[in-house]
């Protein structure tokens, strides 16, 4: 795991439980935990790491807004994403020293394992860069 992903887990003071589950993570904000699932390989196991510190990092004290309807449940959700690319891309222009607007975003896409229905946040992760 990498230095930063475990700085960012001290600052916010998460506990990381890998096991045997049925999501492939999820983030339990009343224990401040994140579980991971134990049979993702190491880039599943890191993007979904990612994630769930999105929602620690930008979601603790929201549950209730989470569970109040659809709509906020996947703003909430595409908020974790973007944290998740956010860094990893930030880690790819660090490891290539690639210029971000020469990026071949779907080339990154595929090395990092994101779907294409984040495609829009990669662009816009890019074009902010």
């Amino acid at each position: 795991m990498a230095e930063k992903v475990v700085d960012i887990i001290k600052e916010l003071g998460v506990s990381v439980i890998v096991g045997s589950f049925d999501n492939p993570g999820y983030y339990v904000p009343e224990l401040n935990a994140i579980y991971i699932d134990e049979k993702l390989d190491e880039c599943q196991h890191e993007a979904v790491l990612l994630h769930e510190l999105g929602h620690a990092a930008k979601q603790k004290n929201e549950i209730d807004l989470y569970n109040a309807t659809k709509t906020m449940k996947l703003k909430m959700e595409c908020e974790a994403n973007r944290f998740m690319i956010s860094y990893l891309f930030h880690r790819y222009i660090k490891y290539t020293g690639e210029e971000p607007y020469r990026v071949d975003y779907l080339e990154f896409m595929r090395q990092n394992d994101i779907p294409l229905r984040d495609e829009d946040i990669v662009k816009e992760i890019i074009a902010d860069y």
